[in-house]
């Protein structure tokens, strides 16, 4: 029996749990798996600077969230956690236009996690930011 949220679970989770600047990026899963999930990301002008480029601070923000997201879904509770570490590098401009988030679960403890996400334009192989992020479970 597959415990994972579904996709309306997902969505309903990222409008109540995060911040309101964090949900103007209007993530969108479009599909969970066992060792990850993907995430669109549309067009958004306000996220864009000089030189039509997508600004590094919008793709880092998208790459935690769509982690955090990836293992609420993997999990099968409800699991706070907070980043510990982020590592991002950036490969190539990411250019206004529509993004695609792919988020590979690379360990999932009872204390920690982490995850590798690759950002790129919607139908590109090619890779624009890659991120790889470090959790740890919040114990309330």
């Amino acid at each position: 029996m597959d415990e994972r949220m579904d996709i309306p679970q997902l969505k309903a989770f990222l409008a109540e749990a995060f911040a309101p600047w964090v949900q103007q990026l209007n993530i969108q899963p479009v599909e969970i798996s066992s060792t990850g999930a993907v995430f669109t990301v549309p067009e958004n002008a306000d996220l864009v600077r000089i030189g039509g480029m997508i600004c590094g601070q919008a793709l880092a923000a998208i790459s935690d969230t769509t982690a955090i997201l990836a293992l609420m879904a993997h999990n099968r509770e409800r699991r706070i956690m907070t980043t510990v570490d982020m590592t991002n590098h950036f490969l190539r401009p990411a250019m206004a236009g529509d993004l695609e988030a792919t988020v590979a679960i690379l360990s999932n403890g009872r204390r920690m996690a982490s995850a590798r996400i690759d950002i790129r334009p919607a139908g590109s192989p090619k890779i624009c930011a890659a991120t790889t992020c470090g959790f740890a479970y919040v114990e309330m």
